[in-house]
């Protein structure tokens, strides 16, 4: 019996974990997916909204997104920023070649101190 070793680090690198690409890749499944990116990051709150326009391999983004004070708002953006680009990447398999951020809200959140 005879076996081929092959090289750990690339063996290793093809078999690490990598989510599923998205199939269609469309404007309005795009726009899903930096709705839903955008929702992980802490900070940001309720809804988000997006309009993106696929273009071969790049998309578009425009994205209005309420963000909990007192967050400090350029930190909230520039994690989602780089967290959506990110995602786009890895799920789509497309280049963000551009992302204008708006803060639509700036909501308090209550904590039970306060309700006291």
């Amino acid at each position: 019996m005879t076996s081929t070793v092959t090289d750990i680090a690339s063996a290793a690198a093809e078999s690490a974990f990598e989510p599923p690409r998205l199939r269609t890749v469309d404007d309005v499944t795009v726009g899903a997916l930096v709705a839903a990116a955008a929702g992980e990051i802490t900070g940001v709150s309720g809804d988000v909204d997006v309009i993106a326009r696929v273009r071969g391999n790049t998309v578009t983004l425009s994205v209005r997104l309420p963000i909990r004070y007192p967050m400090p708002v350029w930190q909230v953006a520039a994690v989602c920023r780089k967290h959506i680009t990110e995602r786009v990447r890895q799920r789509a398999g497309l280049t963000v070649r551009r992302m204008d951020i708006e803060v639509t809200a700036l909501p308090v959140v209550h904590t039970a101190r306060d309700r006291r």
